[in-house]
């Protein structure tokens, strides 16, 4: 049973990403007036994710390793520098300044993309290591059960 709660949360995160294809698929149409709208609702969803992810360590407390907790830590502080610098950003008006910034915000999304492919990978890892631990601690009891 586990083992199914976990694929089914990992289909979690092709869904998401599937979604958010569409997304920027859709944004590729959009006006400039659209696009910065898209931007800040996509901006409140990665705030609210990363947000998320600290509740989720702060509520599972002593089951979560410190290490996940300093990796969430810092993300949702990066998220909040981003958004920060993003917002001071728009109110630029200079072109060559613009352009500048849209380099600096693709290059950022690469990098996000790239974090986020490494995180699918890590997770994937994470999943088949506790689905192989649970089936290991499965066997081990029922050999116990068993006498042997």
């Amino acid at each position: 049973m586990a083992n199914t709660d976990l694929s089914t949360e990992f289909e979690k995160i092709s869904d998401k990403a599937k979604t958010a294809t569409q997304h920027l698929r859709a944004a590729s149409q959009h006006t400039r007036g659209q696009l910065a709208a898209d931007a800040t609702s996509a901006r409140d969803r990665a705030t609210a994710a990363a947000n998320q992810l600290k509740d989720n360590a702060a509520s599972a407390g002593h089951k979560a390793s410190s290490h996940w907790q300093e990796i969430r830590g810092k993300w949702q502080a990066h998220v909040a520098k981003v958004q920060a610098s993003v917002e001071e950003k728009a109110d630029q008006l200079d072109a060559r300044a613009a352009a500048g910034d849209a380099d600096i915000a693709e290059s950022y999304a690469r990098d996000a993309i790239d974090f986020a492919q490494a995180a699918v990978d890590e997770a994937e890892s994470a999943a088949l290591d506790a689905m192989y631990a649970r089936a290991d601690a499965d066997e081990l009891q029922t050999d116990h059960a068993s006498g042997l």
